[in-house]
C-alpha cells in the first residue's frame, strides 16, 4: 500500500475519533500529568507521533523501508519530544487510570506494520502488537531513565526486531542496515 493508502487507513473516521476521544466524543486530556510531562496530553502526543511516522513512510516505496522509516521517525520523535513520548507509555496510561490509552498506541502502531505486511508471511494480530509493544517498551524505558540520546543507537536493532518475524534474520538485518547515514544520528 502506498503512503496515501496509509493515510486513508489512519483517517478512517471511527478509528481517528477513537484515538483522539477514547470513543466517547470528548477530547481526552490524558489524565493527571506530572510537571515534567509538559503540555502533551495523550491525544496530541499520539497525533504528533502518527504524523511523524506517516511523513517518514511517504518517502519509502517498499514495505520494509516504510517500517524502517517509521521506526526511525518514531525514535526521532522520542528523542526530540521526550515529554510527549512519555505520554504514550504504559506508565502514563496507568497514571491516567486508562490503560486503553496504551492499548490504542500499540494497536495504531501495529496497524502501520500490518497494513502492508507481506500477506504470505503475515503473523497473527497479537504478534504484531507484541512486537510493537516491545519496541514501545524499550523506547519508553529509555525516555523514563533519561537515556534519550542513546535511543539513536537502538534504531537499527528496533528495525531488525520489527522485520524479523516477516523476513527472517538475513533480510531483516539487511534492511536494518540500509537506512542512509543522514538518518542515523
Amino acid at each position: 500500500m502506498s503512503p496515501a493508502g496509509l493515510l486513508v487507513f489512519l483517517i478512517n473516521r471511527s478509528a481517528w475519533e477513537d484515538a483522539l476521544t477514547g470513543g466517547d466524543g470528548e477530547l481526552e486530556a490524558g489524565g493527571e500529568q506530572s510537571p515534567e510531562a509538559g503540555p502533551h496530553p495523550f491525544p496530541l502526543a499520539l497525533n504528533r507521533l502518527e504524523t511523524a511516522v506517516l511523513d517518514a513512510c511517504a518517502g519509502a516505496d517498499e514495505w520494509p523501508a516504510q517500517v524502517a522509516a517509521a521506526i526511525y521517525a518514531g525514535v526521532d520523535f522520542a528523542i526530540e519530544n521526550p515529554a510527549a513520548a512519555g505520554e504514550l507509555t504504559m506508565e502514563a496510561a496507568a497514571r491516567a487510570g486508562d490503560i486503553s490509552q496504551y492499548e490504542r498506541v500499540i494497536g495504531r502502531l501495529a496497524g502501520f506494520i500490518r497494513v502492508n505486511a507481506p500477506i504470505e508471511s503475515r503473523l497473527p494480530v497479537s504478534t504484531d502488537e507484541a512486537v510493537v509493544a516491545g519496541i514501545v517498551g524499550l523506547v519508553g524505558d529509555h525516555v523514563r531513565a533519561g537515556r534519550v540520546k542513546r535511543l539513536s543507537q537502538l534504531r537499527p536493532e528496533l528495525v531488525l526486531l520489527a522485520l524479523l518475524p516477516y523476513l527472517g534474520f538475513e533480510d531483516a538485518q539487511s534492511w536494518a542496515n540500509r537506512m542512509p547515514q543522514s538518518r542515523k544520528r
